[in-house]
């Protein structure tokens, strides 16, 4: 049992987009060294209610707090030393090399117009090994593949060294052997630092690999409360069938674990 002191408590959260409520009086917690999974469908909210955690929106009621700081007392830098996030996508508009672009991810840690140091560059460089990136370093950032991409930004964050990652489809882009192999080493430089980890996933086999716990956000037949629990209660194929709306089934082999939709499930394409 996890007893140290939490890196990331939510108390009775209520999240909206408009009008439409995401979730509300959602509690939990995240310590050092653990895994929160979030789960759903598709416009269920996940990547809203991480952008919230992440302070880069505001709920509608709700008070979310970093190791014991309320997350409104601290201020961009601050909070920027803290959690690193990553988003759906990346959008290169200027110009970087990869070795830069991971670089970037020290400059929470700098002073104001102070440049990088000797310890800054070793952090990226490891970085880049950590993600295998270093035939990638001096190529333009414009120019790498998704999947290339999405290994840079989570080289960044590895450089950055938060207390908390906050990674929206992490996975996304990465071919089968990337994914266990990049989120392998997220997860290890985490526990080093004794941070935490959110992130948010489809990959099913993903989330049952790494979750500790896990929030299932969407399930209409809990009128959109979301769930809350450990990886073990969360992910079962009743829970997952209700929160998908279609039959899951669970595949196991070789220690590892899955769920995917039912075979005699009946096409949505209708007869000529």
């Amino acid at each position: 049992m996890n007893a140290a002191a939490p890196v990331l408590q939510v108390r009775e959260l209520t999240v909206k987009r408009g009008a439409r409520v995401l979730c509300e009086a959602l509690s939990f917690e995240v310590r050092p060294n653990d895994c929160c999974v979030i789960i759903g469908p598709n416009g269920a909210g996940k990547s809203t209610l991480l952008l919230t955690l992440a302070g880069l929106l505001s709920p509608e009621r709700g008070n979310i707090e970093w190791s014991g700081a309320p997350l409104s007392s601290l201020n961009a830098l601050e909070r920027a030393r803290h959690r690193a996030f990553l988003a759906s996508q990346q959008n290169d508009v200027f110009s970087a090399t990869v070795f830069d672009a991971v670089l970037a991810g020290r400059h929470p840690h700098l002073a104001a117009w102070q440049w990088e140091g000797v310890d800054d560059v070793a952090a990226a460089e490891t970085a880049l090994t950590h993600l295998k990136l270093e035939p990638l370093a001096m190529r333009d950032v414009r120019t790498l593949s998704a999947g290339e991409r999405q290994r840079v930004a989570l080289a960044a964050m590895l450089a950055q060294a938060p207390s908390l990652y906050l990674l929206d489809e992490p996975a996304s882009h990465l071919d089968p052997t990337q994914q266990t192999e990049a989120l392998d080493t997220v997860l290890a430089h985490a526990r080093k630092h004794r941070a935490a980890v959110v992130m948010v996933l489809h990959e099913l086999h993903l989330a049952t690999r790494y979750a500790d716990h896990v929030i299932l956000l969407g399930d209409k037949s809990t009128n959109g409360k979301a769930q809350t629990g450990s990886a073990a209660e969360m992910l079962t194929t009743e829970r997952l069938s209700a929160l998908f709306g279609a039959p899951m089934v669970t595949l196991e082999g070789d220690a590892l674990k899955s769920f995917v939709p039912a075979r005699d499930q009946e096409p949505l394409i209708p007869d000529p």
